[in-house]
Order: C-alpha cells, then sequence, then structure tokens
C-alpha cells in the first residue's frame, strides 16, 4: 500500500492511497508538476516482520543468537 499526502489550496493536509506503486508515483509526480504544495509519498510492506536490518553485530552473534559469518569478497 502507499500513501501520498500533500497540503491543498485551503492549507489543510490531505491523503490518497493507492495499492500499486506506478499509479502512486504518476499521481505524486502530477500533483507536483501542477503546484500542489509538500507533496510526499510513503510506503509500507505488508510482508515485512521486524525492523530492517540487524540492530546489531555483538561478539560476533546476531541478535538471533546466530553467529554472523558474512563477509565481503573482493575478486
Amino acid at each position: 500500500m502507499y500513501k501520498i499526502y500533500w497540503t491543498a489550496a485551503d492549507g489543510q493536509a490531505r491523503s490518497e492511497d493507492y495499492v500499486e506503486m506506478t499509479e502512486a508515483l504518476t499521481r505524486a509526480n502530477h500533483m507536483r508538476t501542477v503546484g500542489m504544495a509538500y507533496v510526499a509519498m510513503v510506503g509500507e510492506n505488508p510482508n515485512q516482520v521486524g525492523k530492517m536490518g540487524v540492530d546489531a553485530v555483538k561478539d560476533g552473534k546476531l541478535p538471533s543468537g546466530e553467529d554472523y559469518t558474512w563477509k565481503m569478497r573482493r575478486s
């Protein structure tokens, strides 16, 4: 789900919901083109569970207790 926020001519905040990203991007771009103020778009990933990324690696362990073994490889 995607949401577009903007400030209308009367100074009030408004929003619209969209399911498809392309639709939301097209609408946000159109709003900016016609001069609407403070246009912003946000998205939510409904399949995400928990925070993005790793909170911390302490003593070589992930928050789950697993070993952190990733190493950058150079060719």
